[in-house]
């Protein structure tokens, strides 16, 4: 498997309605050292009191995507962006001279993924290393039943509708405090090398779901909103 090794970052074309929703990604994969030598170009001041070790790289590896993403949207320098954390552990973005934008963020061993989006248009991101040592819940015999035609190995098959969850439940902001049959899946098809899947109690949001490398990403955002695929297969697949 191809594993990320650097970073990239891009807009994603969302359209609903009509009409363009302004959206920017970014995926990193530095090394620890290579971010500890960039931290004032991308750290907001308020931002540099972090742990150490490897809660370190993951904090500097999220704060590193989610600036790139947000460099990119709103044109300020990444160390006047500063990203706090809400009442529910959630990233609040501030940047002056924006308001109302949002920002997901997430990482899976030495690697992370952010999104930036308007809070009129909410969406998460969630990835996960494809790791055949950890233990995750099994997946319902209906949800079992519905991705077993698709081409994925049981592992695959496994994280991807963890992670459909994972940023199902970022988008609700709930995390998995609750019961995890709220997220069970109800139908999943497949748009190229995409997997997307709906939800049976929140048929309002889809997760679009695919493998990079060694990881098992997805992307939830509303249903009838239409995502830019290729940007996504970029985003991730020059990161190698």
């Amino acid at each position: 498997m191809t594993e990320w090794t650097n970073s990239h970052h891009l807009a994603l074309t969302v359209t609903r309605e009509g009409h363009t929703i302004p959206v920017f990604m970014a995926v990193s994969s530095l090394s620890l050292s290579a971010l500890q030598v960039q931290l004032g170009r991308f750290l907001h001041p308020e931002e540099r009191a972090v742990s150490k070790g490897a809660e370190q790289h993951h904090y500097l590896l999220g704060r590193h995507a989610a600036k790139l993403a947000a460099v990119d949207f709103t044109g300020v320098a990444a160390n006047n962006i500063r990203i706090r954390p809400g009442v529910f552990g959630q990233p609040v973005l501030s940047c002056p001279g924006y308001s109302n934008l949002q920002v997901s963020i997430t990482h899976s061993a030495g690697s992370a993924m952010a999104v930036v989006f308007p809070e009129a248009h909410p969406m998460a991101v969630d990835i996960e290393l494809l790791d055949g040592d950890r233990f995750l819940p099994p997946l319902t015999p209906a949800e079992a039943a519905l991705i077993a035609p698709l081409s994925y190995t049981s592992e695959e098959q496994t994280y991807l509708l963890w992670t459909a969850r994972e940023a199902l439940s970022k988008v609700l902001r709930t995390g998995f405090t609750t019961d995890l049959e709220l997220f069970n899946v109800k139908s999943v098809a497949m748009n190229g090398s995409f997997m997307v899947a709906e939800f049976q109690h929140f048929l309002q949001y889809k997760a679009i779901s695919w493998i990079a490398g060694n990881m098992a990403c997805s992307l939830v955002v509303p249903q009838r909103s239409q995502v830019d695929m290729a940007a996504l297969q970029t985003l991730t697949s020059q990161v190698s």
